[in-house]
C-alpha cells in the first residue's frame, strides 16, 4: 500500500472565554496569538495521528480531543476553551 503526501488545508474555529483576566494579561504575553498557535499546534498533532479518510469520519471526536487539550494547557493562562470546531 502507498501514502503520498497530501496537502490538506483545515480551518479550525475556537470559542473561549476568559475566566481570570489577571493570569490572561500576566501569566501569557499575548494570550489572543498563544491560544491560537495552540489551538494549531493541537490541530496539526491530533491530525497527524489518523489517516485522511478517517479525518472526515472521525471529526466530532477530533473536536472533542482537541477542545480537551486545549482546555488542560490554557487554564494556567485563565482562558477555558468552550468548544473547537473543524
Amino acid at each position: 500500500m502507498w501514502y503520498n503526501n497530501v496537502n490538506l488545508n483545515i480551518d479550525g474555529v475556537l470559542y473561549l472565554r476568559i475566566v481570570n483576566p489577571y493570569h490572561a494579561s500576566y501569566g501569557v504575553e499575548d494570550p489572543e496569538f498563544a491560544i491560537t498557535q495552540l489551538a494549531q499546534t493541537t490541530m496539526r498533532s491530533e491530525l497527524g495521528k489518523i489517516s485522511l479518510d478517517k479525518v472526515f469520519r472521525e471529526r466530532e471526536n477530533l473536536n472533542v480531543n482537541i477542545g480537551e487539550s486545549i482546555y488542560r494547557a490554557s487554564e494556567a493562562w485563565g482562558i477555558t476553551c468552550l468548544r473547537y470546531e473543524i
